[in-house]
């Protein structure tokens, strides 16, 4: 499954679109890098909107009041914030081990 993406970014990137603009083939160094790229722009951006979400979600418990539905609504959403954040943080963590086996 992995080697049948990289031969579709490979033939992505060696298309005529890009003949021009690289002066070598890619390598999976070339990928890693690109990729390094990618996480260290979206990882950052991710991690504030999730943490910007459980304090929207505690300002929503807090102002609540005790009625029910709203309650619910704030408990919804800092499940789904805090789920996010640990989705994030896997995502990177993967995407660093596959990216150590690939640069190695």
């Amino acid at each position: 499954m992995i080697n049948k993406f990289l031969l579709n970014i490979f033939s992505f990137l060696s298309s005529p679109v890009y003949a021009g603009k690289l002066k070598t083939p890619p390598t999976l160094h070339y990928l890693a890098d690109a990729f390094d790229k990618v996480y260290a722009w979206i990882f950052p951006i991710g991690g504030l909107i999730a943490v910007a979400m459980i304090i929207y979600g505690g300002y929503m418990w807090m102002i609540s009041g005790g009625e029910p539905q709203r309650k619910q609504m704030a408990q919804g959403t800092l499940t789904w914030a805090v789920l996010g954040l640990v989705f994030l943080l896997l995502i990177k963590g993967l995407l660093m081990v596959v990216l150590s086996q690939i640069s190695a």
